[in-house]
């Protein structure tokens, strides 16, 4: 939690509280990555959102399933 905390300028236990919140709400969803003792966590339905306005918003139709991209977007 100390690299969170230094970002948001805010203590370790605060830092900590709020993101076991988060956890608990069901936004952050912690992933594991490799054997590091680091914890990382990550909000799938937000990136799930910003994905789909990116794929929404790089097709004239308004969905990229049914009119190509006329510039790239992200894969899912």
């Amino acid at each position: 939690m100390e690299s969170a905390a230094r970002l948001i300028n805010r203590s370790d236990v605060a830092t900590g509280a709020a993101v076991n919140r988060l956890v608990d709400a069901g936004i952050l969803t912690q992933r594991n990555i490799g054997k590091q003792r680091y914890r990382i966590f990550e909000a799938p339905t937000v990136l799930e959102l910003f994905t789909s306005l990116e794929r929404s918003l790089a097709s004239p139709a308004g969905d990229t399933a049914t009119e190509p991209p006329v510039r790239p977007v992200p894969r899912r």
